[in-house]
């Protein structure tokens, strides 16, 4: 087997174009592909990243419907509870009312039947001191006759 000039171009070709390959297309896609590499890399780095972060800011929020929803109802609850204290002061004060109205026409009542007793009282006197004169004939000493009425008029009208 011989080697000849011919095959010694064709193995310095090939190395010149191994070379010239590696530094031109070989070196910078491999750089390409080492930066595309780094670059999803991160994508993902950055993805899970953002999913923690998406956890944490459900979480978060979970936390923070919770606790509005227990305020909420406590606000409810005292609500309720101002509504209730309101609805029995308002009876209350509707219970005192009535028994103050009841109480003011009891009096007014009682002070009317006074009128009136103190009015028959008076009539009666009259009548009786009409009846008095009409029987003897004559005028009878009215104030001695008047206190004498007027104690038996009480005496009969005090039990009524």
């Amino acid at each position: 087997m011989s080697i000849d000039l011919t095959f010694i171009g064709q193995i310095l070709v090939f190395l010149t174009m191994v070379v010239l390959l590696w530094k031109n297309l070989y070196g910078p896609l491999n750089d390409a592909m080492e930066a595309r590499t780094k670059k999803i890399a991160e994508g993902l780095a950055a993805a899970d990243a953002g999913k923690e972060a998406k956890s944490r800011a459900e979480a978060e929020i979970d936390v923070q419907l919770k606790e509005a929803r227990a305020k909420a109802q406590e606000i409810v609850a005292a609500a309720e509870k101002r509504a209730a204290e309101l609805s029995e002061e308002a009876v209350t004060k509707a219970r005192v009312s009535a028994q103050q109205i009841a109480e003011s026409a009891r009096g007014e009542v009682e002070a009317e039947v006074n009128r009136a007793r103190q009015s028959l009282r008076q009539e009666v006197a009259a009548i009786a001191m009409l009846a008095a004169e009409n029987v003897i004939g004559e005028e009878l000493d009215a104030k001695r006759h008047a206190k004498l009425i007027d104690g038996v008029v009480s005496e009969g009208f005090g039990r009524a």
